[in-house]
């Protein structure tokens, strides 16, 4: 029987201590036993405190306290050096008493000190006779306990982890003299990390934000072997998923005459973003590692409920020539433009005016809008060093070289997803582009933080490919920006490099093979680190076939379709380009075209939108192509000619219907200076007609000719009765009616029209 109760008291014992652990843990800074904790009395004139002394009269523990003489009406005041770091505190605590005959005003204040003695101290407390009063004040960087006095510095992580001075004021406007004793100041310790969630109930697909500090200030918090954070999640299945947590700095923004300015807003903290792809109860938990080796967090969780999001963007597994969501497999079709950064140097030469002020992410709000309200849905972003890159040299604000991240920048991003998830845009990020690693074309390499000029390590472009630190600094920033963006379903794609053949110091240099190996080697490190395994694309300016286009790390192809109007048609780039492309097996599109890479006239220019959207759209191009003079289609208000394209195929699912290039017949006056572009299948047909002379190199106003009576013949499908619209490229829908068709073939007549003309033809339901 000894020995049974022996064993029950040994489990409990082992219970309390394993529990204990998530218990409040409270630290005593003074107890009063011995004489050196001893608080002095603060210096200025008609201090109330007279006198003070250890004491035995009264305790809260021990033996003894610290007594303090007082006489008022005055205010009283002590302190005490107090070299502290309270990051790793929740709250501060200390223990007052006062005898029945107190005043009933007597309040009492905590004041803190920094390292730079910025002054902090805490609302009034009212302290009540004849009992120990416990006062108890939140230290946490959010706290809003704290005032700043003499000061305009928020109370933040940067001061509570630098405390040198306690202090403490009391008031009364009584007389009276009497005695205060004060014992056990102390603090209860957190949790490691203190964390705070987002919701604790998030839709599928939505965003769930994990904040926290951590008790530390490390030398660089962006180097995973200094600090690695990690949010762990446990799926409703059990599946463990590990998203990088990353280091974080808050900004406001304004529009000053037209620019952009960002103000920080508090001290940098942590966070971890994080969607859920299934239904049900996840559990996380916080883990960090550093050179006092690893911690974990208490573990939280959240539910997750249905939601209509429709999740990221996959190949699709019916038609690999296409893209779809990853829940319900809906077709999806990117329609949109290039805007790889508000501002362009170039397209301000070819306008004859001043680069304008940069507008940042205001201009993006401003596009993403109007995109929206067009039927756009897609657009190309660049980390370039004069926008939203994370790593370069000290010229611009935020910029500490190698291996340390621009916070400013990485905040425009963030609210550049932000504002895509709002409008419904989809991004296509590119990591590098080209010039950061050119000598020779847009080049920036003389000003890359990776340069041996640079306090760099590199002697040329071509070393950073094959130089292994290049390779683990190009790994810890992709981790960051993994660990950042990687949440939003609004990422489409990763591209790591830009335009490849216009790379290094040598116009040859892409060919190499060590090229095409660091490209699989860093691509496949970046889908095993990416939860949500986004697509990756690499990009030429050429066309060309190479093992790298041709390995499972490449999900899609891009290219550019610059070209010269009096030496070919758009429209002849285009079909060479899906002719090449489409022997790999995999969606391609066009990523930049409007004229050449200087531009053309505005009408080359208007014709090229209409051009590239309706002859890329009528080949099995898995997007539209997307135009580079951002500003020319704002500047101009062109919008319109995507919201007509956007209209005329948005009940055109490409995938379910398989679609290929069909025949048409064009009959009438004038039709062999039409040519036409068409796909369909036996029940439907989208065609688009233009005009040839539209396609030639455009000067000034022209007159194009009407034509009239122009018949359409479509063989080989079903009869029945048939919903055939007509459009126009600038005005959209011109008719629509229901026409039956019960022979081996259609006819039918188009409207008068200049220029072009589409129609389409679906057999009704």
């Amino acid at each position: 029987m000894k020995n049974m109760k022996r064993y029950i008291l040994i489990f409990f014992l082992l219970n309390v201590l394993v529990y204990s652990g998530n218990l409040k843990k409270e630290i005593v800074f003074f107890d009063f036993e011995e004489k050196s904790e001893l608080w002095k009395i603060s210096q200025f004139k008609n201090n109330g405190v007279k006198k003070v002394e250890i004491s035995e009269e009264k305790s809260l523990s021990g033996k003894s306290s610290q007594k303090i003489y007082v006489e008022f009406p005055s205010t009283g005041c002590i302190e005490k050096p107090f070299f502290k770091d309270l990051s790793k505190y929740r709250n501060i605590f200390i223990n007052v008493y006062v005898d029945k005959k107190a005043p009933e005003d007597l309040k009492i204040l905590i004041f803190l000190q920094d390292a730079e003695w910025l002054w902090y101290q805490t609302q009034l407390f009212k302290i009540k006779g004849g009992k120990w009063n416990k006062i108890t004040v939140d230290v946490r960087p959010e706290s809003s306990f704290w005032e700043n006095v003499g000061h305009n510095q928020p109370w933040s992580y940067k001061s509570l982890s630098n405390i040198k001075k306690i202090g403490i004021k009391i008031f009364s406007k009584t007389n009276w003299k009497g005695e205060i004793y004060i014992d056990r100041i102390g603090g209860e310790i957190y949790p490691f990390p203190n964390y705070s969630i987002s919701s604790k109930k998030v839709e599928k697909y939505g965003k769930v934000e994990i904040n926290f500090y951590l008790p530390k200030n490390y030398k660089n918090p962006f180097d995973p072997d200094v600090v690695c954070v990690d949010g762990i999640f446990i799926d409703p299945d059990g599946e463990k998923i590990t998203v990088p947590g990353f280091y974080y700095q808050k900004y406001s923004r304004e529009l000053i005459d037209g620019e952009e300015f960002l103000k920080p807003s508090g001290y940098p903290y942590w966070k971890v973003r994080f969607t859920p792809t299934k239904c049900g109860e996840y559990k996380f938990y916080i883990k960090v590692k550093d050179d006092e080796g690893e911690k974990i967090s208490r573990k939280g969780k959240f539910l997750v409920v249905p939601s209509s999001r429709k999740g990221f963007i996959r190949v699709s597994k019916i038609d690999p020539r296409y893209f779809e969501f990853s829940e319900g497999h809906n077709f999806f079709y990117p329609i949109g433009l290039n805007i790889r950064s508000p501002t362009d140097v170039r397209y301000a030469i070819i306008r004859g005016r001043r680069l304008p002020p940069d507008e940042g992410t205001f201009y993006y709000e401003k596009m993403f809008k109007k995109m929206h309200e067009n039927g756009e849905n897609f657009t190309e972003i660049w980390m370039a060093s004069w926008f939203t890159a994370l790593e370069w040299i000290e010229n611009r604000p935020g910029y500490k070289g190698v291996g340390y991240y621009n916070l400013r920048n990485a905040w425009k991003l963030d609210k550049i997803v932000e504002l895509a998830e709002k409008y419904g845009i989809y991004l296509q990020i590119v990591i590098i582009n080209h010039g950061q690693l050119s000598t020779f074309c847009d080049a920036e390499w003389r000003y890359n933080p990776y340069n041996k000029r640079n306090k760099g390590f590199l002697n040329s472009p071509e070393e950073f490919f094959t130089n292994k630190l290049a390779k683990e600094y190009t790994k810890k920033k992709l981790r960051y920006i993994v660990g950042r963006w990687s949440y939003s379903p609004n990422i489409f794609s990763w591209v790591l490099i830009n335009e490849i053949n216009l790379i290094g110091s040598r116009r040859k240099f892409y060919k190499k093979p060590t090229v095409g190996m660091w490209y699989e080697e860093i691509g496949n490190y970046l889908k095993k680190i990416d939860p949500y395994k986004h697509l990756l694309s690499c990009h030429y300016t050429i066309l060309i076939d190479n093992e790298l286009l041709r390995s499972p790390v490449i999900d899609y192809t891009i290219t550019n379709a610059y070209y010269t109007p009096k030496k070919r048609t758009l429209i002849e780039v285009e079909k060479t380009i899906y002719d090449f492309n489409s022997r790999f097996g995999k969606p391609t599109f066009i990523s930049e075209y409007g004229g050449t890479p200087w531009a053309s006239n505005k009408e080359n220019l208007k014709r090229d939108i209409v051009v590239g959207l309706w002859g890329c759209f009528h080949l099995p191009f898995a997007g539209t192509p997307l135009f580079w003079w951002h500003r020319f289609v704002n500047e101009f208000n062109l919008h319109h000619y995507y919201k007509v394209l956007s209209e005329f195929s948005s009940n055109i699912d490409r995938i379910r219907m398989e679609l290929n290039k069909e025949k048409v017949e064009l009959k009438g006056k004038g039709s062999t200076q039409l040519q036409y572009m068409a796909i369909g299948n036996k029940y439907f047909t989208s065609c688009w007609i233009c005009d040839n002379r539209v396609l030639g190199n455009l000067k000034g106003k022209r007159k194009f000719t009407l034509f009239s009576g122009i018949k359409v013949v479509l063989k080989d499908k079903i009869p029945g009765n048939y919903i055939l619209s007509f459009w126009d490229m600038e005005k959209g829908l011109i008719d629509e009616k229901v026409e039956k068709f019960d022979g081996k073939y259609i006819e039918f007549s188009l409207p008068p029209f200049r220029k072009w003309i589409a129609f389409k033809m679906r057999l009704k339901e």
